[in-house]
């Protein structure tokens, strides 16, 4: 019988994830982030560990955005940055940083 998914939980409360994704809605530059119109998964590291005292790899930043309904894209010719997945109309939702 299997002993269920193996792997470590999420580090962050369930609080500290509403908060989380909310910071993400929020954009870079409300956190002091700059002006950059995205954020790649060092600055979200970054984040969670000056925010939340929890420090994460950039795979670890990939599977949390992804448990948040994230995803982690890497435009041409620049740094991975974290997007909402598109609407069912076929355009991207709010929170793209």
């Amino acid at each position: 019988m299997s002993k269920g998914p193996g792997g470590n939980g999420c580090k962050l409360t369930d609080e500290q994830l509403t908060e989380l994704e909310a910071m993400l809605d929020a954009g870079p530059t409300v956190y002091g982030l700059g002006r950059r119109p995205m954020l790649d998964p060092g600055r979200i590291a970054a984040l969670t560990a000056e925010r939340f005292e929890v420090s994460y790899t950039l795979a670890g930043v990939a599977y949390l955005l992804h448990r948040l309904g994230w995803s982690v894209q890497i435009p041409t010719g620049g740094p991975p940055n974290a997007t909402r997945p598109r609407s069912s109309a076929g355009e991207m939702s709010s929170g793209r940083w």
